[in-house]
């Protein structure tokens, strides 16, 4: 922005004409010609309309220059996670004058995407990027990646929900990315997620690997964990790999974790600890881990409901209560799950009340009808998967072939699971 571009803001934000800010000064011609940047004007006229306006001009340029290391600034603090650090520095880009009118203001307006991202508030984020993509014609190339970037974390946030993209999407838009135009190695790990999403364990792998010495070169201690979380759910359920090896790494992550006050992120390890138990059939040490994480979650959280259901169903497969008070626990779960509102859930403890009833062809009939039609809908595929199989197994032993047949080709041609 030219220094007659900072005098035309602050003249139109004033409501001043032309003719009245050049009074005594210099002519309307003169001041027309200045704000549109074709003559230049003397230090000493400037002075006066500055003077005028009521501004600092040397003030409005310093603060101009200074908005480019801000939007930097503001980009590396939600790369670090740093939440304090990302409303100061928002605050402070809301209070400059014309950072819309400025050259970085389509930067300012993909970085505020990325901060709604941050603060969950995805339908604003998305509304950012579709008019980004439909108006924004002259931007850096550093911009489009960045727009490609959003794109590619909008749609892995949005993953199981109403409002949710295919995570294949995701990979497809990040895959776009021109890392050495970008240069924003931390894009990586939403990479990964991506590949995770779809079952597709060694790319997932490599790329949280990449994110994570990125993350370890930039002493983003937090990420770096997220990074190692993801590498150590590429192995769960894998028998041939070493449990007490996993249960090591697991168990230095968790100590990573208090070492850095990452309470929450010490959580997820201990329930994804206790869900690899759970899928190895370790049932009575699955439900301790789990307890432990859901003892120290919010209550009014999904986290709570996702952590209690998981140890509601290690409890009834491990047969570790009594059915009395494995019943109270369902119904407990099931008013939580009506509460917040989460149909999936409400439907995983309707099931798991069924099978606690022995009511056998009911439960199965809610599996064909209900469960997974709705894991299908979400694009749930490990409920898909786990359920899909049970149902499966059921036809067989019923000798009801044409079921199974068409099962498994519905959940082909829908998820590309296949079950036998």
């Amino acid at each position: 922005m030219l220094v007659g571009e900072i005098i035309k803001f602050y003249r139109e934000k004033k409501g001043i004409s032309q003719s009245k800010l050049g009074e005594g000064i210099c002519c309307k011609a003169y001041i027309s010609r200045f704000e549109g940047g074709k003559v230049i004007l003397s230090p000493e006229i400037i002075s006066k309309l500055s003077e005028r306006l009521g501004i600092d001009i040397n003030k409005e340029i310093e603060a101009l220059h200074i908005i480019e290391l801000r939007l930097k600034d503001w980009n590396q603090a939600m790369i670090m996670q740093n939440s304090i650090k990302i409303e100061e520095i928002k605050l402070e880009l809301e209070n400059m004058p014309f950072i819309m009118t400025s050259k970085h203001s389509s930067y300012y307006l993909l970085l505020t995407a990325r901060y709604y991202l941050h603060n969950k508030m995805f339908n604003e984020a998305k509304s950012i990027t579709e008019y980004a993509e439909k108006n924004f014609r002259t931007i850096s190339d550093f911009e489009k990646n960045l727009i490609l970037h959003i794109k590619g974390m909008y749609c892995i946030s949005t993953y199981r929900t109403t409002t949710s993209e295919d995570f294949r999407t995701a990979v497809r838009i990040l895959k776009q990315i021109n890392i050495e135009e970008y240069k924003n190695e931390e894009f990586y790990y939403h990479l990964a997620l991506g590949y995770h999403y779809a079952r597709e364990k060694v790319l997932a792998y490599s790329y949280a690997n990449k994110a994570l010495n990125f993350f370890n070169n930039t002493y983003n201690y937090m990420n770096a964990i997220n990074a190692q979380i993801l590498m150590l759910m590429q192995f769960e359920g894998e028998k041939e790999i070493d449990l007490v090896e996993i249960v090591g790494s697991y168990k230095d992550l968790i100590h990573n974790c208090e070492s850095l006050g990452a309470i929450e992120k010490k959580l997820i390890l201990l329930n994804n600890l206790g869900v690899e138990f759970f899928k190895r059939g370790e049932y009575k040490q699955a439900a301790q881990y789990i307890e432990q994480s859901l003892l120290r979650t919010d209550s009014s959280s999904i986290y709570y409901l996702r952590r209690f259901y998981n140890f509601v169903e290690t409890c009834s497969e491990g047969k570790l209560l009594n059915r009395e008070k494995l019943l109270e626990e369902i119904v407990k779960g099931a008013k939580l799950a009506k509460k917040q509102n989460s149909p999936i859930y409400i439907t995983l403890f309707k099931l798991l009340l069924l099978k606690c009833k022995k009511n056998r062809s009911q439960y199965y009939e809610c599996l064909a009808k209900e469960a997974i039609p709705q894991f299908v809908s979400i694009k749930n595929e490990s409920y898909i998967e786990q359920y899909g199989k049970k149902l499966y197994t059921y036809y067989i032993e019923l000798e009801e072939l044409k079921k199974a047949i068409e099962l498994n080709q519905y959940l082909r041609s829908e998820c590309n699971i296949v079950l036998n």
